[in-house]
């Protein structure tokens, strides 16, 4: 029996996937003092991608660390 418990763990990087696999051309607007900045959920995709294999490969923060942000809400928090 099926019940309403989720498949799979709630994972930030699955949101990312999805976003960027399914909503892919849809936008995320940071507005700024000059005006909205604008970019696509395949693109934050892509940078959170890159930050994560950074943080593992370049930096040696592995699966039970934990790092922190402190931002203001756009889409570099987004990506972090």
């Amino acid at each position: 029996m099926r019940s309403t418990m989720m498949d799979a763990p709630l994972q930030v990087s699955r949101l990312l996937k999805h976003g960027r696999t399914v909503h892919g051309s849809a936008q995320v607007t940071t507005w700024t003092a000059d005006g909205p900045r604008r970019s696509s959920y395949a693109e934050v995709g892509a940078q959170a991608a890159r930050l994560a294999h950074t943080l593992r490969d370049d930096l040696g923060i592995t699966g039970d660390e934990r790092v922190a942000t402190l931002m203001w809400n756009n889409a570099e928090h987004l990506v972090a």
